[in-house]
């Protein structure tokens, strides 16, 4: 044969084919310093062991074990070339190769056979069906795998021309990598499988550190005292093994627990495409830390009927750059790590919610541009309870009176909050009058306004020991305030408005709070307080009767009529609240998606729709399809289906679902601050955010300690060659110190 008919026989195995099939080089050391005897177990064992353990990684014998394992369709695919060459010693292959080629050609290219002067190729034939690994595209060529390739053409040339081109196109095909990938992957299974059976052992007591390393975790209890739980199980007699019994090992267990818990939880996401809405928010731990805590609300698990959608916590990632971009990179990079790519975020993600900040709503150069720069179809959603806020610090800016309401409340709070002194002696009053003694807290501060009632409230129910107090510690300015009638009307209205405003802050808090219901609940608040502009509420009523008598709970009141000290105008404050409220929550352009998800409630529907409209509410199940990304078509199809059984179809669960995913509040973001900061204590500052981020996740998303099985990590981590609980060659835990004789004595006594 010439040069032209050689050049194309110089080919390598596919890329990523491994050439051996040894197990790696990690687990194998790790396995044979496990397997060496400890004290009190013979040599014979222990050879009989080692024989096992080493015979699982020896060239011949991996083949061995695979064929006795796997499926018949594998194992064939794992065959030497020489197989190939004794098979075809009938002159079966094409009759433009020579001897030399076709010995050559098999020996670089397992997966090549070939009957009746025809090609095929192994992998293919025995992988068959793609399965997951199949794409858009994609597919096993059934010439390849029934072995139906052959050469064509006039002379010698042409012929080896076309065995080179169908060759080459078969070889770099993404059916063919794909085949590759299953074979390896169940070539890799079957040897994981191996080695674990063998580990059975160190795998149950490895199993008992783990355990008492996630109780650690889930209890929020301090590394240290994983020592002491360990001491405590083996002096119960439970065996422990000999290592991973140190603080640094607990911590290296946590984290891989939760890393392998975030990969099964995202992996189950991304394998059923379900719709995906993420809610962020940036704070400082106590460490002085910038961190960007990221949660994912979806449907983990497609269930049949309505399945509700969850809050899952999946990192805390540390902000190299607080700016938006940073915030940004920090995000996709977080993601990612995680395993959700771009290209799903394109087609799944619905919503962002997060607060007002500028950082993360900036019309210009704001996390909100770059994210729809890059995903035009997402909806950034400004936080209901975050713009509740808004609303209400607008009216404190506008009704005067309310700053002066306010400054008097902090005083109060910092009477007693500052002085124990002060406290006590309030407490004696209250216990004089038998009035449950209420906290006062800060009115209209950071805090969200449900707090502020809490301590108007506290104000409302403590009032006569509040006043006793004052007589009694001479305290006559506060006690000339607190008397008077002016402030006993503001105290009423506050009382009514701040109550109103806390059950809807409340109710915006809830994990299955939707788009719609919350739209609901906020026109209503607005009517709530446009006629309360005509109709005074229940403490505001009880403050007016109170202020006409000159008594309030026993106690005599008293007119200012100071011109610079009004009483606040009920009015005009309802009216501020009303028009602040409805600007924030229901003048923006998301209001526009409430307003077609009411198509959905059959209480919006006009009786007897089926029988006089039909193609009722198209147009908002339209709007509401193109908007979230979702077939139209079959939305309408489903909604009709709908109008008629007044029962959810099949069909138009995507939608119902994708509408429920948005996240109305990211209040779930400040509960996890608020785990943040238990965990973080003053004795405790160092902790790594890698670290504080896995006891996050345990501590809001694990299992309970019952139903958690560590089987499955544990396996993980022996596979990935970590040591087991078991392995006499690593170095024990340093134990405490105990060689003080006067103690030792002393607790010996004890």
């Amino acid at each position: 044969a010439g040069p032209h008919s050689w050049s194309w026989l110089n080919c390598v195995p596919p890329s990523g084919q491994a050439e051996g099939t040894g197990g790696p080089p990690r687990t194998q050391n790790n396995l044979l310093n496990a397997g060496k005897p400890n004290n009190g177990i013979n040599n014979s064992g222990y050879r009989f062991k080692m024989k096992r353990i080493t015979s699982y990684f020896s060239a011949e014998a991996s083949v061995t074990k695979e064929a006795k394992t796997t499926s018949e369709e594998i194992k064939r695919s794992t065959t030497a070339s020489e197989t190939f060459v004794d098979e075809c010693s009938d002159n079966d292959w094409p009759s433009c190769w020579t001897v030399e080629q076709k010995t050559d050609f098999c020996s670089k290219n397992e997966w090549l056979w070939f009957k009746e002067k025809k090609l095929g190729c192994t992998i293919c034939r025995n992988v068959g069906s793609l399965g997951v690994e199949a794409k858009m595209g994609m597919k096993i060529s059934t010439e390849w795998s029934n072995g139906e390739i052959t050469c064509y053409g006039e002379d010698r040339k042409k012929q080896l021309t076309s065995l080179r081109k169908n060759f080459f196109d078969h070889k770099e095909s993404a059916g063919h990598q794909a085949a590759l990938k299953i074979k390896k992957e169940a070539e890799k299974e079957t040897l994981d499988n191996a080695v674990l059976k063998c580990l059975k052992r160190d795998k149950l007591i490895t199993a008992k550190v783990f355990r008492t390393a996630y109780k650690v975790a889930k209890a929020n209890q301090s590394f240290n005292n994983f020592e002491m739980e360990v001491d405590l199980q083996e002096l119960n007699g439970v065996d422990m093994g000999c290592i991973l019994h140190s603080t640094n090992a607990c911590i290296n267990i946590v984290n891989h627990i939760s890393i392998e818990m975030r990969k099964n939880m995202v992996k189950e996401i991304v394998r059923s495409e379900s719709k995906i809405s993420l809610m962020i928010d940036e704070s400082t731990t106590l460490s002085q830390k910038s961190t960007l805590i990221v949660y994912i609300r979806s449907c983990v698990q497609e269930a049949p009927g309505m399945a509700e959608p969850v809050n899952l916590f999946l990192d805390l990632v540390e902000l190299e750059s607080v700016t938006a971009k940073g915030v940004f990179d920090a995000l996709l990079g977080c993601l990612k790590f995680h395993g959700i790519t771009e290209e799903y975020l394109k087609d799944y993600l619905v919503s962002l919610t997060c607060d007002g900040a500028s950082v993360m709503l900036g019309c210009k150069s704001g996390v909100k541009r770059l994210l729809i720069d890059k995903f035009p179809s997402v909806i950034v959603w400004h936080c209901a309870n975050h713009r509740l806020e808004l609303s209400v610090a607008d009216t404190v800016k506008v009704i005067s009176g309310i700053n002066r309401f306010k400054s008097f409340l902090d005083k109060l709070y910092v009477l007693y909050h500052a002085s124990p002194k002060n406290s006590r002696e309030l407490h004696s009053c209250a216990e004089i009058l038998e009035v449950e003694l209420l906290k006062i807290g800060r009115v209209l501060s950071t805090r969200w306004v449900s707090s502020s009632f809490r301590s108007v409230f506290a104000v409302w129910n403590i009032y006569e020991a509040l006043v006793k107090h004052f007589e009694e510690c001479t305290y006559e300015g506060l006690k000339k305030k607190i008397t008077s009638t002016e402030f006993i009307l503001d105290l009423g209205l506050m009382c009514d408005a701040l109550q109103e405003l806390s059950e809807l802050s409340l109710d915006l808090q809830e994990r299955n709070m939707d788009l719609y219901k919350a739209n609901q609940k906020i026109t209503a608040l607005v009517q709530v307080f446009e006629e309360r502009r005509q109709n005074a509420g229940t403490y505001y009523k009880r403050a007016t009767t109170a202020a006409e008598n000159l008594s309030f709970r026993g106690v005599v009141l008293h007119k200012k009529n100071s011109p610079n000290d009004p009483p606040i105008d009920p009015n005009a404050f309802y009216k501020t609240l009303k028009e602040s409220i409805e600007k924030r929550l229901l003048a923006n352009e998301d209001a526009e998606l409430a307003q077609w998800a009411h198509i959905l409630d059959q209480k919006q529907w006009p009786e007897n729709v089926t029988n006089h409209q039909i193609t009722f509410g198209e147009m908002e199940i339209r709007k509401l399809s193109n908007r979230l990304q979702l077939n139209e078509r079959e939305m309408i199809r489903g909604f009709r289906e709908y109008l008629m059984e007044k029962t959810y179809p099949e069909t138009l669960l995507p939608l119902i679902r994708a509408i429920h995913i948005i996240p109305i509040s990211s209040s779930e973001c400040e509960r996890g601050f608020s785990q943040m900061n238990l965990i973080i204590t003053s004795t405790r500052a160092s902790l790594m955010t890698k670290t504080v981020s896995s006891l996050l996740f345990i501590r809001l998303v694990g299992p309970p300690l019952t139903f958690f099985d560590p089987s499955k990590y544990v396996d993980s981590w022996l596979l990935r060659g970590r040591h087991s609980a078991v392995d006499s060659q690593s170095r024990k835990r340093k134990r405490d110190d105990l060689s003080d004789e006067n103690m030792r004595r002393l607790w010996k006594l004890l």
